[in-house]
């Protein structure tokens, strides 16, 4: 006997916001009217109940995109601004980085009160091609904002991804890597920064299917206490994708007893001629580093945002573009001094 699907008021917002919707949007709408919204006891969600998340959206919102008319040319610098309004609402775009050439793509979240936003981007590299792809969520952390992206990479692409994340009610990250190996190289990195009540989410998937691949995968973070910082990251490695070089690392620390972070490092690996690894690790602060910082005259809300400064700006530190690459690390001082 199947039990009946009740459906909660945002997922019936949702159902509404999407009637008509082609493509992804209404895959989207037919997973929501099916399934529901994911909760704890969907395997990739065991940590991020977006049903729960979502129970003070009501109605239909409105997501607002700005910046698809820049054309993907060699050299160009996209900047893309999402936001949801209040409600239940969903986008999706996709782009085609030509064969050799350079492109910089900058995505802007924010998310109202009860708002709940959900944001899809495929993106294809041509041969050789290469993109910088530079994730800022959200600005406004009042509502639930999901993002996802599902990238395919030619023979000898480049993806160079990067996230700062400050959380909101919930704040979710994921990227799914079709990595062809043949010379293409996938690095991922992100930093994420919670103050109490703020929620985030990275989660990743990098499917080998060819010879010769490089991955690299850096995320680090930070939360405070009621933070909830969540990341899971997969590399899967087809048996055609022999001498596969993968290699993920994620490090946190816990700034409260009060804090949480769940991590799930996984490796799922079919061929036998591969360097392949996975590290995880969760700390405190160094007590002895702020004593001595303070011995030396540093006021104690200076030298603990120092310190936190100094462990997680190492993703950022890889951005090619230095004025992109000191903004983010200005906005992470930001909200260090502020959390201190």
């Amino acid at each position: 006997m199947t039990a009946t699907l009740t459906h909660t008021p945002a997922e019936l917002a949702l159902i509404d916001a999407l009637d008509g919707a082609t493509g992804w949007q209404a895959q989207l709408r037919e997973a929501t009217r099916r399934d529901g919204l994911p909760t704890r006891r969907h395997e990739l969600w065991k940590w991020s109940d977006l049903r729960r998340a979502a129970n003070d959206v009501t109605a239909p919102g409105r997501m607002t995109v700005t910046g698809l008319e820049t054309p993907v040319t060699d050299g160009a610098h996209i900047e893309l601004g999402v936001t949801a309004s209040t409600g239940a609402s969903a986008a999706d775009a996709s782009l085609v980085i030509p064969a050799g050439a350079s492109v910089t793509l900058v995505e802007r979240y924010s998310a109202e009160a009860a708002a709940l936003g959900n944001w899809h981007l495929a993106i294809t590299l041509e041969e050789n091609a290469r993109l910088d792809r530079i994730i800022i969520a959200p600005d406004e952390a009042a509502g639930v904002f999901i993002s996802s992206a599902e990238i395919t990479l030619a023979q000898g692409a480049h993806l160079h991804q990067r996230s700062l994340d400050f959380g909101g009610r919930l704040s979710r990250i994921e990227t799914h890597v079709t990595h062809p190996g043949e010379g293409a190289l996938v690095d991922l990195g992100g930093v994420y920064l919670l103050d109490s009540d703020r929620h985030a989410d990275t989660t990743t998937v990098v499917h080998h299917t060819g010879p010769g691949g490089v991955t690299q995968q850096l995320v680090k973070g930070a939360a405070a206490a009621k933070g909830h910082g969540v990341f899971q990251g997969k590399f899967i490695v087809d048996r055609a994708a022999q001498q596969t070089d993968a290699r993920m690392t994620h490090r946190a620390m816990m700034l409260d007893d009060r804090a949480e972070i769940d991590a799930k490092p996984e490796l799922e690996i079919y061929a036998d001629d591969v360097q392949c690894a996975h590290g995880n690790a969760l700390g405190a602060l160094d007590e002895t580093a702020l004593f001595y910082m303070r011995q030396r005259g540093i006021p104690a809300p200076r030298a603990r945002a120092l310190l936190i400064e100094s462990f997680l700006a190492e993703p950022l530190d890889a951005i090619a573009d230095e004025t992109l690459r000191e903004d983010l690390k200005a906005q992470l001082r930001t909200r260090l001094e502020a959390l201190s």
